[in-house]
This record gives structure tokens, sequence and C-alpha cells, in this order.
């Protein structure tokens, strides 16, 4: 979730709120000339012309987004939850400086109500899903042929969800604690960021000394085992939703495991069919 956009000349400290939640309290006096001394310290060290692009101050990441460029110093600057999507927020940054670029202004930064509001509400978009959709049969289905797969060793599922691009997990269908070596959520959008927001994916590799420790210790034979993350994007390209996949899987089992993820998909898509998902920018 965003949580304050801004711009920003990087070079000399200067910076605009365009939209700002109750999350967040800040003093713009002291925010925009650290980040521009972040931004100097990070192309120095490197010798990147690119300077700062993201940095973590606990639990909100501050992502720059250059809309005229790396070498001009304007960046649209977002205050956000980690797991936000980076390609995400480039795209609702090009849509905002394509509705304020001619009243950006580090002197009087004044536009018209309308055009704020328009830019405003670009920021502040995002998609709820309805967990009402999924019917009950629907779910026990779901989770029988899931369970179904693990009685036969096929299968030890970590976390399964639909996940948000800016929301997180927004609903679970199983889940094992004790299965899980990483945060599946911030490998959802890592995972994101690494390939791209409009494309299924489906990442494989061998386990880990300390993972095969941890199964093994749940008595789980892990001869034949590797980790497996699966992500497909549901409804539409311009859908917020993923299905999320974290989970051990036997690879003489591969094609049968992604038969169920791409079934259990398609089921999810039909439910979301009848709603209007396209974004407005």
């Amino acid at each position: 979730m965003i949580h304050l956009v801004a711009f920003i000349d990087i070079e000399v400290g200067l910076g605009r709120t365009i939209y700002q939640d109750k999350t967040l309290q800040i003093s713009e006096f002291l925010i925009w000339p650290m980040i521009s001394a972040l931004n100097n310290f990070v192309s120095e060290c490197t010798a990147s012309e690119r300077g700062l692009v993201n940095a973590a101050l606990e639990d909100i990441k501050i992502y720059l987004y250059s809309p005229l460029g790396e070498t001009n110093p304007l960046r649209i600057v977002f205050f956000t939850d980690l797991f936000d999507n980076n390609e995400y927020l480039e795209k609702k940054g090009q849509a905002i400086f394509s509705v304020l670029s001619k009243y950006i202004s580090f002197e009087t930064f004044d536009p018209p109500t309308e055009i704020i509001g328009r830019a405003r509400a670009i920021a502040k978009y995002t998609q709820n899903f309805p967990t009402e959709i999924l019917a009950p049969q629907f779910l026990d289905e779901l989770r029988r042929k899931l369970m179904k797969l693990e009685e036969s060793e096929s299968i030890y599922v970590a976390d399964f969800f639909i996940g948000d691009i800016d929301q997180g997990k927004v609903f679970t269908f199983l889940e094992s604690t004790e299965l899980q070596e990483k945060d599946s959520v911030v490998l959802f959008s890592e995972l994101l960021t690494a390939f791209s927001i409009d494309s299924e994916i489906f990442v494989k590799s061998s386990l880990s000394r300390k993972e095969r420790n941890r199964l093994e210790n749940l008595e789980i034979d892990t001869s034949e085992l590797i980790e497996g993350w699966f992500l497909r994007q549901l409804s539409e390209q311009e859908s917020d939703f993923w299905l999320v996949g974290y989970f051990y899987y036997d690879k003489r089992k591969e094609e049968e495991i992604k038969q169920y993820l791409n079934w259990a998909a398609v089921k999810i898509e039909e439910e979301l069919s009848v709603l209007n998902l396209k974004r407005p920018f």
C-alpha cells in the first residue's frame, strides 16, 4: 500500500508532497535532504548515474522512479509497504507524472483541484479481493485435492494463498508455518520484481541444507524433493491478484503438481471474470 507520493529534485533535496495517508508523520524539511544525501552517497559508492532506487526504513520502503530518465534529477518518490511491487509503482509513477507534469514546480506547487484529485486517485487506487466469490464447495474441493497430493507425498505445502501486489497476502488456502523457511509474502514480491507482473512463474531449486534438516526433522523423506514457487496472475493483465504457492515437491510429480495449480487458477479466474478489474492508468 502506498503511504506517500511526492516529487523531488534529487540533486538539491527539494520536494513537494502529492499524496500522504495517516500512516506516516514526517518532516518535509528533513526527509528530502536526507533522500538527496543518500542518493549522492549511493552514486559515489557505485559510480552509477542511477543513484538511489529503493531503501527500507524498518517496515517502510522508499522507492524512486525517474519519469524523465536517470540523468534528469526529477524523481517521483513513493513510501510504501515493503512488499509493494516495483514495476507496479513505476506504472503508477508514470501515470501520476502524465497528469501533473506541467504543474510540477518547486517554488509554487498549486495544480487545479481536479488535477491533484486525479493524481491522488491514482496513488490511492487498489483492488480489494472479493473473498465472498469463493464458494465453500470450491474451497472444499481445492483443499481436498491438495490434501490428496500431500497424502501421496507428492507435495508438502508451506503456503498457498492469493497475493495482492500492493496488499500482500489477502486469502490463505493452506499454510504450514513449520515448513516455512522463508517469508512467503516478501518472496512473492521479490519474484514479481525479478520477473514481470504480467507473467506466469514456476521457480524450482534444490533444497538448502537448512531446508533439508527442517524437513527431515519432521520425518519427511527429502531424497526426491525440491523447493517450488508458483505464481500466476488471476483473471487478466490488469488484475492485482495472483495465485501463489510455496511448497516442496517430488520432482517426479512436477507435471501433476502443475496441473493442479493451473486447475485452481482457472477456477478462481472463472469466479473473478464477472468483475471489472481494469486499472484507471
